[in-house]
């Protein structure tokens, strides 16, 4: 290019072009040179085939062919470095999470035997129970009910309804059930979660409402509490949820199987351990307690039906106890003005012979709660009666279980007059 005027109208030109660009696109040193050349090259096709057209040529018959392919050439390039900044950005995010965690463990280490989730958190509730909790006001996605609950509703979608059989004691024939839930099981989400501290509420905030759109698009439990103590309802109340899978549990009247159907399912935003380490926090607590009266009142369900998942969930093909093992340990029962279920002996073992194996007890810290060894002696004390061996008393319980599932599971055929023809499952 020998023409200065040329040469200074090829600089002023591509300099005006360059800064005519989003500024979005030039804030790093490789994105701003990439763009840079780009424009010089488009520049200098103005000034080959413009009006000057003749008066300069390109220097190297290469640039021609770049000239030509400068787009596909862009898009190219951009998409190296669109692939290099995310596999920068996932190490980078990986290696500060790794930091921020060890931080947050200096700074707020697990709690100890009289901290959050150890036997401290067995006080009594304070107050007493409301007879009735109604809802005051329902404004956008936010209700608040009578005795201070507020409900997020954003996430909130709908099941199947419930319809489920329920098993009388006394051996009368199955009685179908429905709409109402006649329960409450607890768990944990076991999800991952941010630290927690003031300076990750973005974070901690972010990462809630994540999980909260990822339950409600599986129809994963009825309620989430995240570590705020905020209730979101992901299922409502009187459609089912998945959340109890198989499962056995059982009041003073009748027994309850595969607790989806029968049991709303109410999910701490933790990471359970046998230990209590990082459990829940007080204002989850609080929230549970007010959540838990709510439902309580409003369907009428017995204190003995607000349990743990790790006491009702069983395998049904090994035939043992335990299979999901959250809140098997340490769970507030006091806090939220419950009995104490782990005294209560587990249906699965006296009803239907279930067992437990030493994988249990591992996972559990080295021993069960007590209502296992009480049903372990009530069975015992069965089998001494009837003048059967324990393994014969387990297994024609156990033959009892599937009769009684093989009914449970008419219950979603929607033929309830199909339950007269196994009676037979509600006789020991």
């Amino acid at each position: 290019m020998p023409d200065p005027g040329e040469k200074l109208w090829f600089i002023k030109r591509t300099i005006e072009a360059f800064e005519s660009k989003p500024a979005a696109l030039w804030r790093t040193p490789l994105a701003r040179s990439l763009l840079f050349h780009f424009v010089a090259i488009e520049t200098l096709g103005e000034l080959v085939f413009g009006p000057r057209r003749g008066s300069v040529t390109f220097p190297i018959p290469a640039l021609w062919g770049l000239y030509r392919l400068r787009h596909a050439a862009f898009v190219l390039a951009a998409l190296v470095l669109a692939s290099g900044a995310v596999a920068a950005g996932t190490y980078g995010y990986g290696v500060a999470r790794a930091g921020t965690d060890w931080v947050f463990q200096q700074i707020s280490p697990p709690p100890t035997a009289g901290g959050l989730g150890a036997p401290a958190l067995a006080a009594e509730r304070i107050g007493s129970p409301p007879k009735e909790v109604w809802l005051v006001t329902q404004e956008g996605d936010e209700e608040l009910w009578s005795n201070g609950l507020r409900v997020v509703t954003t996430f909130e979608t709908k099941g199947e309804p419930r319809q489920f059989f329920a098993f009388p004691k006394d051996g009368a024939p199955p009685v179908p059930m429905g709409p109402n839930p006649v329960g409450i099981v607890y768990h944990a989400s076991e999800s991952d979660m941010a630290p927690f501290g003031a300076a990750f509420n973005r974070d901690i905030l972010s990462t809630t409402r994540d999980l909260a759109g990822w339950l409600s698009r599986r129809r994963i439990y009825n309620y989430i509490i995240d570590r705020f103590g905020q209730v979101y309802r992901i299922v409502s109340d009187e459609t089912v949820a998945i959340h109890a899978g198989i499962s056995i549990w059982g009041d003073e009247k009748r027994y309850y199987l595969n607790l989806n159907e029968s049991f709303i399912g109410i999910a701490f935003e933790s990471q359970w351990s046998s230990a209590g380490g990082d459990a829940i926090t007080t204002a989850q607590i609080q929230a549970a307690l007010s959540l838990t009266d709510l439902l309580r009142a409003r369907y009428g369900i017995e204190d003995v039906n607000c349990v743990p998942h790790g006491l009702v969930s069983v395998s049904a093909g090994k035939k043992l106890i335990g299979y999901h093992g959250d809140w098997a340990r340490n769970f507030p029962f006091g806090a939220l003005g419950l009995r104490d279920n782990y005294q209560v002996p587990p249906p699965s073992i006296t009803a239907f012979g279930f067992g437990y194996d030493e994988d249990l007890v591992s996972r559990l810290g080295g021993s069960l709660w007590p209502g296992v060894a009480a049903a372990e002696r009530e069975l015992e004390k069965r089998a001494e009666s009837e003048r059967v061996e324990l393994e014969v008393l387990r297994a024609r319980l156990q033959r009892r279980y599937h009769e009684n599932l093989e009914v449970a599971q008419l219950a979603r055929s929607a033929q309830p007059s199909r339950v007269r023809g196994a009676e037979r499952a509600s006789s020991p």
